[in-house]
């Protein structure tokens, strides 16, 4: 059975932060070039056992 991960972006920038869940690493990928292109700051976690751990995509 494929256990469902799940990621959690955080995008800083011009004094506004934005928070998504995500569950598509595909997904996240697509957010993190965008986000690199508009010249942000993104802080990426995992959801493991119930903790959120920085993770490298």
């Amino acid at each position: 059975m494929k256990l469902n991960t799940a990621y959690r972006l955080t995008i800083n920038g011009d004094g506004e932060n934005r928070q998504y869940h995500l569950y598509s690493r595909w997904l996240v990928q697509i957010y993190i070039q965008t986000y690199q292109t508009l010249g942000k700051q993104i802080n990426i976690e995992q959801l493991i056992d119930g903790l959120w751990i920085p993770a490298s995509i």
